[in-house]
């Protein structure tokens, strides 16, 4: 080999073993760089999971808050339907006593003005006959006139005037009772 080939050949090597250097050290840094990347990726997804579990988590406190308030409007629905069953009952079990109701419709009665137009209810047509009605009013100094046609409630009277207009059904009547009595009801019903 003469003194160029061994020159050329030294230069070959050198650049060889250079190359050979830079290639590990590229291979070394891009495992670096990988391995950062990847602990990176690591800890972002450990970060998405944790944010995505307490999301998750929020989402069914929610979804728990929610279904019990449904759960409670469903409840209070329903006692709200059984009070007004039972008052609805206790209307009927007004009605049910005929001499007690007739006493009590005769005492409405007495409330009307010379004029006015009183209302039965459809349930007492049976029970308030214009015989029923002209010997209760021949007990007045006033002279109301009763209806042709009858309510759609469950008892009681309307009393339409010039003046003004009284509502003596027994919707009316109980709901002034209810409204002073529904706790204790509910106490004795429901234990609340």
């Amino acid at each position: 080999m003469s003194g160029k080939d061994a020159i050329i050949e030294k230069i070959r090597s050198d650049a060889q073993d250079v190359m050979t250097g830079l290639s590990e050290d590229a291979n070394k840094k891009g495992m670096e760089i990988i391995h950062v990347a990847q602990n990176d990726a690591k800890i972002y997804a450990e970060k998405q999971m944790t944010e995505s579990y307490a999301e998750r988590d929020e989402i069914i406190r929610r979804r728990i808050t929610v279904a019990n308030l449904e759960v409670k409007k469903i409840i209070l629905a329903a006692k709200q339907k059984v009070i007004k069953d039972a008052f609805e009952k206790a209307a009927d079990a007004i009605r049910a006593d005929k001499k007690r109701y007739e006493k009590m419709l005769a005492g409405m009665v007495q409330c009307a003005d010379d004029g006015d137009v009183i209302t039965f209810s459809e349930k007492d047509k049976g029970l308030v006959t214009d015989a029923w009605f002209a010997s209760v009013i021949k007990k007045m100094d006033k002279k109301p006139k009763k209806s042709d046609t009858y309510g759609d409630f469950s008892g009681g009277i309307l009393i339409a005037g010039k003046g003004s207009d009284k509502n003596f059904t027994l919707e009316v009547e109980l709901s002034g009772v209810r409204e002073d009595y529904e706790p204790q009801i509910a106490k004795l019903l429901f234990g609340e």
